[in-house]
This record gives C-alpha cells, sequence and structure tokens, in this order.
C-alpha cells in the first residue's frame, strides 16, 4: 500500500468513541453491584468507563468479595446489558461518513475494543461500518482490558501501516494510558463525557470523530515532524 504522507492508519475505541454507551455501561455496573449488595455513587462508577471488568471490579471491591462473587457479579452484569441495555445504544452522528472520508484518504481503518466479540460484532452492524475497516478485535485478543496496552498492541498487528504512522483515537484516560504504553500517539474525543482536563496528556482533543476527520491535518502534522 502506498505510503501517505502523514497519518497511515488510526485504531478507533468503540464506547464513548464512536457510540453513545458509556452512561448506560455504567448504569448496568451499578445495577449488578446493587444486586450484590454494593451501592455505589453513580459518578464513582462512571469514572470507571473506560476499562474491562477485569479491571474495573479489583477496584471496586475488596479481596473477601473478590472471592465472594466477582465472578458472579460480572457474569449477571453481562446478562443485564444485553438484555436491558444495548438496545438503548446509539452511534454518535456522522461516524459512517467520517470514516468513508478517511478510507477515501487512504488512511486504515482498525477497532481497538475489549468487548465481547459478538458485542463488537453488533456494533460494526450498527454503525454500518463493515466494510470501511480492515480489522477489528474483541476480548479474546488480549488477556487484559485498557489500560492494558495489548487490545491496541493486537490492533496494530492487523494493520499495514508502518513506519510509526499509527494513532489511537478514544475518549477516556484509560485509552490515552493504553495508547501510550503500546508506544503509539492517542488523539482523545470529548464525546465519551470525560473532562477535557482529564485527558490532557493525548497529544491531540477533538470534540468527536467529525471534527477529527475535518482537522486531519493537524494529525498529519504530528507525523511529519
Amino acid at each position: 500500500m502506498k505510503i501517505r504522507n502523514g497519518v497511515g492508519g488510526l485504531i478507533f475505541d468503540i464506547d464513548g468513541t464512536l457510540i453513545d454507551s458509556n452512561d448506560l455501561h455504567a448504569h448496568a455496573w451499578q445495577e449488578a453491584f446493587e444486586h450484590f449488595g454494593k451501592r455505589f455513587d453513580y459518578g464513582v462508577i462512571r469514572e470507571q468507563m473506560g476499562k474491562g471488568g477485569d479491571l474495573l471490579v479489583p477496584d471496586m471491591l475488596n479481596a473477601r468479595e473478590i472471592r465472594s462473587f466477582s465472578d458472579d457479579l460480572k457474569s449477571y452484569r453481562k446478562k443485564i446489558f444485553k438484555t436491558d441495555y444495548m438496545k438503548k445504544i446509539r452511534p454518535f452522528p456522522g461516524i459512517r461518513e467520517s470514516f468513508e472520508e478517511l478510507k477515501a484518504r487512504g488512511i486504515e481503518i482498525a477497532l481497538g475494543s475489549s468487548g465481547e466479540p459478538d458485542e463488537v460484532d453488533y456494533y460494526i452492524k450498527l454503525l454500518e461500518i463493515e466494510d470501511l475497516i480492515v480489522a477489528s478485535t474483541s476480548k479474546g485478543d488480549a488477556k487484559f482490558s485498557k489500560p492494558s496496552p495489548e487490545i491496541f498492541e493486537a490492533a496494530m498487528e492487523r494493520l499495514s501501516s508502518h513506519d510509526g504512522r499509527i494513532a489511537a483515537v478514544g475518549d477516556t484516560p484509560y485509552d490515552i494510558l493504553a495508547g501510550h504504553r503500546a508506544t503509539i500517539p492517542v488523539i482523545a474525543v470529548l464525546c465519551g463525557g470525560f473532562d477535557r482536563e482529564l485527558l490532557q496528556k493525548a497529544e491531540i482533543i477533538f470534540d468527536d470523530v467529525p471534527q477529527l476527520v475535518r482537522q486531519i491535518e493537524q494529525i498529519d502534522d504530528y507525523f511529519r515532524v
């Protein structure tokens, strides 16, 4: 593939970046914790969004609780999310059109998610982007979720872009940490609901994916330096 004079590939987080799902995930976790007798303020759980259950649950429970019911908690959360919450998720505006523009510019697109494989497939269909992406990842592609770098590293292996011209796009501090641990720059978007101050370690910050595409020259300039 001909190398662009700028960014060659973008790895997109899904939740909070391409789809409006962070609040729904937080409510599902809150309901699941309450089912097992653990009550947390919504804001405490909301700030954990961006982590997988493998890291979120140990951050919220003590050792005795983890041994007692953490696996059942995660299974219950998965069940209620799929039955009660997932159908409420909507794509952010302009995602397909944005991906069409990126592809037309010769930029490869991958999805970097540690979600369940069937959930990732559902989101790809919901977004109508199956024909626009090179690859996607899911839970089985990494031992640990973000902020571990494994998911982004797995996505990088599936892109043909090289010479360090790959960036990650995400909406949480955990995306930024995961990208930097994978030694790639991170483009943060504000549409996931995290304050700009929490995303300051990203190389560039945009409001959303359509703005990223409109101002793609900023990302190109980063790689030309």
